[in-house]
């Protein structure tokens, strides 16, 4: 994702993924998360991401910076939907906290409370949609960066859960103009 912020125009100042080693096997529960590796997937890589993030932003203390969080998700919570739908149509009735966890919003509210981050929560389908809104948020002054998680569950039992989170800022001076390419959209297809 940090390629395709760049060719955005953002500044990607770190990164995190899952996995990251052969050790990131199922990441760490969230109290009153359950059932499915979505929120917890989320969650984690934003941990990781946000606790690589550089020094503030200039002329801004650590804490007065406005993060926004947004999170991507092509399918959204599918280990999540699918319990659900197996509940249902076995007759049981699905516990009430996956009504709320079933919205992507959730996991960027907890992320956002839990690292005490200020800025507008946003979640979208696809990385491209991701980045413009992340830009648009930095460049109409919503926020002075963006966290952006980005969360595939894996859609067959062989397969394997992945996120990737990046932390987006404007370019400075320093970085050079900024290399506005085709829309982020026209790049989207793959994994994080």
């Amino acid at each position: 994702m940090t390629g395709q912020a760049e060719a955005a125009g953002l500044r990607a100042v770190c990164a995190a993924a899952w996995p990251e080693s052969d050790a990131d096997r199922v990441p760490p529960p969230i109290a009153g998360f359950v059932v499915s590796s979505f929120s917890p997937l989320a969650a984690e890589t934003a941990r990781r991401c946000l606790e690589r993030r550089p020094v503030p932003l200039p002329g801004a203390a650590a804490d007065s910076a406005v993060t926004a969080v947004v999170v991507v998700s092509a399918l959204g919570d599918l280990a999540g939907a699918v319990h659900v739908a197996e509940v249902t149509d076995s007759g049981g009735r699905p516990g009430p906290l996956l009504f709320f966890q079933a919205v992507p919003n959730a996991v960027a509210g907890h992320v956002a409370a839990r690292w005490g981050l200020t800025g507008p929560v946003v979640c979208v389908g696809d990385t491209g949609a991701g980045l413009e809104v992340a830009a648009l948020l930095i460049e109409d002054g919503d926020a002075d960066e963006a966290l952006l998680v980005r969360v595939d569950q894996a859609a067959t039992a062989a397969g394997r859960d992945r996120a990737a989170a990046v932390l987006l800022r404007a370019p400075t001076p320093a970085d050079g103009p900024p290399r506005r390419g085709p829309r982020p959209h026209d790049h989207e297809g793959g994994q994080p």
